[in-house]
């Protein structure tokens, strides 16, 4: 929204009283119409515009509290065409017809907006029948005329609904209001989107492995989208919703189509589309970039301009998954160096450089990042600016990941085997039940017994009995999530002597685990006992 006040705060806040003297108004009977409003008010006009756009919106959902009358048809994601489809078998076949029932006032509660985009907005409500709550979504105002954004609209329901999978919202319901208007219900999804989260770093090495698993997700969804023909066409962090559960989930499919794949088939199945759409395969309104950059376009360059493949930038023919494959690398992008592949004063400016595929900046910064060089690989790959040098689709590249992680995770483990072989301390993971469930080999060097006879039998039973006592203590004090630091005692070595150990530990009481790590201090208490008794015949002597 574009203001003429350079202090936005200030300019919403005189809009927002603006919209209360209206409101008052109109409930005293006194209603101004919008064009009055802009009339009086024009440096208010966008957000006057947004006003009147959304009670649109809602006034649609609540005409038949007032009348009655109005009929709403409602269309199964399921049971979709009115007129006859045609199977793979080249037959016709009848299609169900739609149910039409009415509108009844205690079936939704509308609230309010909850987000909106390039072509729809979004609002929560409450479906009283059934107890959830859900989200209500359909077309901004200044698009509702348009058969073909309407017949998109649509598309976007059925191509979702055709989607069963955790990581896609499922469609509830698809209708359409007696003017042929086009909504559609789906679950309320509460959480946080990727974008946000990404934003929320102090820098973009911090917390990579979290959000690699989350990315992970994201390329299964997608792969499986693939899998049965779709492409999504608008991959970036602000369309990845993820849960509090952490359930990650790929939103807005508004773009997305059908591919043909190399065979020359499409999907698994045929879309099916609302009457009169069966002929247009990419019939998209007239060229047009968003304000943002990071914004959805609608037009015939489709997408959006910081996470568009060249090829999609520049509006070639027809796309296939590698498109999808190079928004997967420019996600993953963001969360290796904090930005995607290009950036630019506006939209067009980024939209042209994303066309010209010169992507020899972000390959410099990726390889300055402090990123691992395999995923830094796997990055530049997915980014490549000609499709053939990209993976195939989205399953090698989750592929790829998930290869990545798991050697991660081996590596990792690895690197924690070598320290704890190789330092010089005795390392050990004891159990709240009183065993040792792993030892490194210092413990076999400084006592002499095998692992097997130290992880057979409780480690109180090596320990001194003068000092069992206060290392049962010690062990209460694990048990209820405490640390332990430089506490001393005495284990019996093979040959029946002693050796002091000083301890530092920590537990998980939860999962009855205790990590600690000791030192052997037994020359050091000796040398200590003998600089004592010195100290002390000295003292005694003649005076």
């Amino acid at each position: 929204m574009t203001t003429n006040c350079s202090d936005n705060g200030l300019w919403e806040e005189r809009l927002f009283e603006v919209l209360a003297d209206f409101l008052d108004s109109s409930e005293a009977g006194q209603a101004t119409s919008e064009a009055a409003l802009i009339d009086r008010y024009p440096q208010y006009a966008a957000g006057l515009h947004e006003f009147f756009e959304a009670r649109d919106c809602v006034e649609r959902l609540t005409i038949p509290m007032r009348r009655a009358a109005q009929t709403l048809i409602a269309v199964s994601p399921l049971a979709t065409e009115l007129e006859a489809d045609v199977s793979s078998a080249g037959h016709a076949v009848e299609a169900p017809a739609a149910e039409t029932y009415m509108w009844r006032p205690d079936r939704y509660r509308v609230d309010g907006e909850v987000a909106r985009g390039g072509m729809g907005v979004i609002f929560r409500g409450r479906d009283r029948h059934l107890g959830r709550d859900v989200a209500f979504k359909f077309l901004l105002g200044k698009y509702r005329a348009d058969a073909e954004l309407r017949q998109r609209f649509a598309r976007e329901a059925r191509i979702t609904s055709r989607l069963q999978h955790p990581g896609v919202i499922p469609v509830y319901e698809l209708g359409q209001f007696s003017d042929s208007c086009p909504f559609f219900t789906m679950p309320l999804v509460k959480g946080q989107s990727l974008d946000l989260l990404l934003d929320g770093r102090s820098e973009p090495s911090r917390d990579v492995p979290h959000f690699l698993k989350i990315f992970e997700q994201v390329c299964q969804t997608v792969a499986y989208a693939h899998s049965v023909g779709i492409i999504h066409r608008d991959l970036k962090p602000a369309n990845v919703m993820v849960s509090p559960f952490g359930v990650v989930q790929v939103m807005d499919w508004g773009l997305a189509k059908e591919f043909r794949k190399e065979s020359g088939e499409p999907g698994e199945e045929s879309v099916p589309t609302v009457p009169g759409d069966s002929a247009r395969h990419d019939v998209e309104p007239e060229p047009s970039v968003s304000e943002s950059a990071s914004g959805t376009c609608a037009g015939r360059v489709l997408g959006t301009p910081a996470f568009m493949s060249p090829e999609q930038a520049r509006g070639d023919g027809e796309l296939d998954e590698r498109a999808d494959v190079y928004g997967l690398g420019a996600l993953l992008c963001v969360i290796l160096i904090g930005r995607p592949p290009f950036v630019g004063y506006d939209a067009e400016e980024v939209r042209a450089r994303a066309a010209s595929g010169d992507l020899a900046e972000v390959f410099a910064l990726l390889d300055a990042s402090s990123a691992e060089r395999e995923l830094v690989e796997i990055a530049k790959r997915c980014l490549a600016a000609v499709p053939a040098d990209r993976f195939r689709d989205a399953g090698q590249v989750a592929a790829a990941i998930t290869a990545y992680l798991e050697s991660d995770l081996r590596r990792a483990e690895r690197d924690l085997v070598r320290f704890f072989d190789l330092s010089p301390d005795l390392f050990c993971v004891a159990g709240l039940d009183g065993y040792f469930r792993r030892v490194n080999g210092n413990f076999s060097r400084v006592l002499g017994y095998t692992d097997r006879e130290l992880l057979s039998r409780p480690f109180l039973e090596f320990v001194h009995a003068d000092d069992q006592t206060r290392t049962i203590a010690e062990m209460e004090k694990l048990s209820r999530g405490l640390p332990v630091i430089r506490f001393e005692n005495r284990y019996r070595d093979v040959a029946g002597g002693y050796r002091w150990f000083e301890w530092t530990a920590k537990s998980i009481p939860e999962e009855g685990v205790i990590f600690a790590v000791a030192r052997d201090v037994t020359d050091r208490i000796h040398l200590e006992r003998q600089l004592n008794s010195i100290t002390a015949s000295g003292e005694s002597g003649p005076g």
